[in-house]
């Protein structure tokens, strides 16, 4: 799995552990990165292991690679979250953020957030999300995460500015 592709789905693996706790006594994301990194060792001779929700292989030498994007992720995510949130809303079209699935609107906000720090297209923002909700959310994540993901990176909110563009 690629760096990014890993640092997406830390963050949103610590972005949902942090929302379902309500952001109340949580571990801080390199204590995170060390649990994950633990549990695959602990679990490396088990080969659902590596397929049941963990994120490293245990001899991927891409790891601080993937966490440091991971961290970047998360931290913009709660640094901006009330303008995340607002423009997600705006692209969700009738939904709000505390309506829809812990899922979704996580993966919601690291799709906010790369369209903000624009250093990855729009495409490839889009791919990256929806697979994250179909892997980890239910049966209608993926089509949901869809049509506001493709509105969110490419900034077509009600014939706005992309969303992440708006400084908070």
């Amino acid at each position: 799995m690629r760096p990014r592709s890993v640092g997406r789905r830390l963050a949103l693996q610590y972005l949902f552990m942090a929302d379902m706790n309500r952001y109340e006594n949580i571990e801080t994301p390199g204590e995170f990165f060390r649990t994950q990194r633990s549990a695959v060792l602990d679990n490396a001779r088990d080969a659902a292991a590596h397929d049941g929700g963990f994120v490293f292989d245990r001899d991927d030498p891409h790891q601080d690679e993937a966490e440091a994007f991971a961290l970047a992720l998360i931290r913009e995510a709660e640094k901006n979250q009330n303008a995340i949130d607002a423009a997600i809303e705006k692209a969700a079209r009738n939904w709000s953020v505390s309506r829809m699935g812990v899922i979704e609107r996580n993966v919601l906000r690291i799709v906010a957030v790369e369209a903000r720090l624009g250093d990855a297209p729009a495409g490839v923002i889009l791919d990256e999300a929806v697979e994250l909700a179909k892997r980890f959310g239910d049966r209608e994540s993926g089509a949901f995460v869809n049509g506001v993901a493709d509105r969110l990176a490419s900034g077509n909110i009600s014939g706005e500015a992309a969303p992440g563009r708006v400084e908070t």
